[in-house]
């Protein structure tokens, strides 16, 4: 805790500040999640680009021993029988060995797929789904750690923003009860006025306190996010020229990443349908071996060095019914159609639903400015008349309650309208829009 005091301390001391736009490049440069992300699409890359070398032969090098208990030979029997008949004596085995009792073979395979039913180029299709759904899951998780930096970052605006307005408040309160004193001792007023003074002053300390520890909480994790300490230099903002709630609908259904991910789903399972149909199709592949070395066996000698050749396979009968392989890969295809379906209902209504709470919370803060003017100035008229002497201590106490809680409501909705603006960005799949709408818009401090 003492090196976090220390870190915030120098954020103040060197004016380490950074802009939204820089909090998010280092998020970027940094966060760990991303980086995972990017991994994973450089492994889809890595393996469709691996498929494309599936139309491609396959060439093997195999070597073999084998044992046998007893030598290939050809039984001369009747031939020495033969031979010895004759009047000219000669000798003849009654056997000849053909192999050696250990065979050693090296031996150069090829076999190249030359028709398959279409399963490679599904297969193919299948792995750039691959890397679109990779791609699509990056780009959420980006999403995703926006939206938790913007509140993060506005977070520790929010929370600075407050303790100002209580450390204010306990200035306020402080000063009052200087003059509550002081007419105390002019005889103006009872003590039950300064003893209500000095109460509701403890009490707005503790509330500072309060905020205190909450700004400092908010500051680590911020801290933490960015991997360095750096102070906002942004504030909470409010757009006069906000988009249309159907520019907001019509751009999510066009670049949302969560509708990607479904639309390579999409792909995929069509792809794994015609996986399925390529079962009830041939198989042509041709092949060919090429013999590296053999023993000087007369049986050896004799195989030839190489061959090639042609196979057709065809399945007639299999374990599993195609057909209704077929139809199961078919439901699997429509479920992701319904799926997208619902989806895009729901995100209409999720956009509908942000841009109507932008909105509320943007006419909230609007509407809290009379609000806001009004509370001033009962403020200055009821200290003015506590020092006349006709007012009491509670209803200047009041009255400067009353503004801070006013502060504090117009700081929330400018929090809360921000976080929407986010929200729409992201859904809009434009985390740019955001920056641009700040960059456009009146900065409250």
């Amino acid at each position: 805790m003492k090196l976090f005091i220390l870190l915030f301390s120098l954020c103040f001391v060197l004016d380490a500040d950074v802009s939204i736009q820089d909090a998010w490049q280092m998020v970027r440069n940094k966060s760990d999640a991303l980086s995972a992300s990017k991994d994973d699409v450089l492994r889809s890359k890595l393996k469709s680009s691996s498929a494309k070398s599936m139309y491609l032969p396959s060439i093997s090098v195999t070597g073999s021993y084998t044992h046998l208990d007893k030598p290939f030979d050809i039984d001369t029997g009747k031939v020495s029988a033969f031979v010895a008949s004759l009047p000219i004596p000669l000798s003849f085995p009654s056997s000849i060995d053909l192999s050696k009792d250990d065979i050693f073979l090296a031996n150069l395979h090829l076999l190249w797929p030359l028709y398959t039913g279409g399963k490679i180029d599904a297969m193919q299709d299948i792995y750039a789904s691959r890397v679109d759904e990779a791609k699509a899951l990056g780009e959420m998780q980006k999403d995703k750690t926006f939206l938790k930096l913007v509140k993060y970052y506005y977070g520790v605006v929010l929370a600075n923003s407050l303790y100002k307005t209580r450390l204010d408040a306990q200035k306020a309160l402080s000063l009052h009860l200087q003059h509550a004193q002081k007419l105390k001792e002019q005889g103006q007023i009872a003590k039950i006025e300064v003893l209500n003074a000095r109460v509701k002053l403890d009490a707005a300390k503790i509330e500072s306190t309060k905020a205190k520890h909450k700004l400092e909480i908010a500051t680590q994790a911020l801290f933490s996010m960015l991997k360095d300490a750096q102070m906002p230099s942004s504030s909470l903002f409010v757009s006069a020229d906000a988009k249309t709630k159907e520019y907001y609908k019509d751009e999510t259904l066009l670049h949302y990443s969560g509708l990607d991910i479904l639309d390579a789903k999409e792909k995929e399972s069509a792809s794994l349908v015609n996986i399925k149909k390529a079962n009830w199709h041939p198989e042509v592949m041709a092949y060919g071996n090429y013999n590296l070395y053999k023993d000087d066996s007369p049986l050896m000698k004799s195989a030839p060095n190489w061959m090639v050749g042609v196979i057709v396979k065809f399945n007639i009968l299999q374990r599993k019914d195609r057909t209704k392989e077929i139809q199961a890969t078919h439901l699997l295809n429509s479920k992701v159609k319904s799926l997208k379906a619902q989806a895009i209902e729901d995100l209409k209504i999720l956009v509908e639903k942000t841009y109507n709470e932008m909105q509320l919370y943007k006419d909230e803060y609007n509407s809290l400015d009379s609000s806001l003017d009004l509370a001033y100035e009962n403020y200055r008229l009821r200290e003015i008349a506590f020092k006349e002497g006709l007012a009491t201590s509670v209803e200047v106490v009041d009255a400067q309650l009353f503004l801070s809680a006013i502060k504090t409501k117009r700081l929330n909705a400018l929090y809360n309208y921000v976080q929407k603006i986010s929200q729409l960005s992201v859904l809009s799949g434009n985390r740019d829009m955001f920056f641009d709408i700040a960059d456009r818009s009146e900065e409250i401090r």
